[in-house]
């Protein structure tokens, strides 16, 4: 009887004592549940994100960059021209039917650069557009090593180009990630000394046999028929989606009857989201090709290149040219925190005077790493840091993103 009792009471106390274990276990995820839904709060952004997302959202870029008025020109000239600033001025007439636009810009080395459009009124319900555009470039130093893949660094010199391109355009958006059209236009250079004190300049190294149109330029007369197919999420900061984009030039010398030529471009670009898009693998693949008529040869200055910000980041601007070009980037981006995403990159490219040679087996490399300060939609300013070109390490500073 005292056995019985004795087990009776154990496992009293045994049920008891699970019971209150299973009561202080709940007790004890209840107050968790209650404090993690206290800690919850809606995502806020802080430093850098913090001043940029109050820029977009107050469309302070927007009014500098859409609104009518006068507006701050910031960067947009060619690679190497140093921090470029100007004045705009932009304005939408009869009932916003017609849209003029014109801006100048100088940089530290003294390049100069004006632009100017007009957009006729749209038509089929805004899916046809009519611009004309106006361009001037004048710059002074221009950097030339030479053609082929084979140029040396020590060949280095500089040349003045100034030109004029007048066109006319029209875009068809077939649809919201869909659109193609054709450029119709007159592009004339002039090239000139180079101004850079500490090299040469091109017609002191290289002859006009070496280097078609340095002694004479002619009078183009170009149409360009193109495609783009842009499905990003974001253009200004994609993180997923891709862009597609082919044009055929063809450039016909209307003076010298020297220079006739056709061009072929074409670019792809996706971009692989991982964790919410914190952190994203991005591949891009540009490729030149120019046909010059029988008898007939293309001018350096408008033959494709590698080096620089938008190509091959381990080499100066312009580094190699020639008639045909290929070169492919591939980055590594992660959000490192709020406001700021960091890149590992990688490029690769060659040029070649013969479309056939264009291949794998002699490509330039380099790589680095990069700064992007962002918000989700657009990147304000990166950083790049460029190496393993053997040519030292190069640092780009853009108010873009790459692609």
């Amino acid at each position: 009887m005292l056995k019985t009792l004795v087990v009776a009471a154990g496992v009293s106390m045994l049920v008891t004592g699970t019971a209150h274990a299973q009561e202080t276990r709940a007790e004890l995820l209840a107050q968790m549940r209650e404090q993690k839904a206290r800690s919850l709060q809606p995502y806020t952004p802080k430093g850098v994100e913090k001043v940029l997302l109050y820029v977009e959202k107050n469309r302070i870029l927007e009014r500098l960059t859409v609104a009518d008025g006068f507006y701050p020109r910031i960067g947009g000239l060619t690679s190497g021209s140093g921090f470029a600033m100007g004045v705009g001025y932009r304005k939408h007439l009869l009932d916003e039917a017609l849209f003029a636009n014109v801006s100048g810009a100088l940089s530290t080395k003294i390049y100069k650069a004006f632009d100017a459009q007009l957009r006729l009124p749209v038509l089929w319900h805004d899916r046809i557009e009519l611009w004309t555009n106006f361009r001037y470039r004048d710059f002074p130093e221009e950097d030339f090593f030479g053609l082929g893949i084979a140029s040396s660094s020590s060949n280095r010199t500089s040349y003045k180009i100034q030109s004029i391109d007048s066109s006319a355009r029209a875009v068809v958006n077939v649809l919201p990630w869909l659109r193609f059209g054709a450029d119709l236009g007159r592009f004339k250079a002039e090239i000139g000394h180079g101004t850079d004190p500490r090299f040469p300049s091109a017609e002191e190294i290289f002859t006009d046999a070496e280097v078609p149109g340095l002694a004479a330029q002619p009078t183009f007369v170009h149409y360009t028929p193109f495609v783009e197919a842009d499905y990003r999420d974001y253009p200004g900061n994609a993180r997923s989606g891709g862009l597609l984009r082919a044009s055929f030039g063809t450039w016909k010398d209307r003076t010298l009857k020297q220079f006739d030529f056709h061009r072929f471009d074409a670019e792809a670009a996706h971009y692989f989201p991982i964790f919410d898009k914190k952190r994203v693998f991005a591949v891009h693949v540009s490729l030149s090709y120019v046909n010059n008529e029988p008898g007939d040869r293309v001018p350096f200055y408008v033959m494709p290149y590698i080096g620089g910000s938008d190509s091959l980041r381990g080499f100066r601007e312009f580094r190699f040219r020639d008639e045909n070009a290929l070169f492919m980037n591939v980055e590594y981006r992660w959000e490192a925190f709020s406001g700021l995403d960091m890149t590992l990159f990688f490029d690769a490219g060659e040029v070649r005077a013969d479309w056939q040679d264009i291949g794998f087996g002699d490509l330039k490399t380099s790589y680095g790493v990069g700064f992007r300060f962002n918000t989700y939609k657009n990147v304000f300013l990166r950083f790049d840091l460029g190496m393993g070109g053997r040519e030292g390490v190069r640092k780009f500073t853009k108010f873009s993103s790459t692609f």
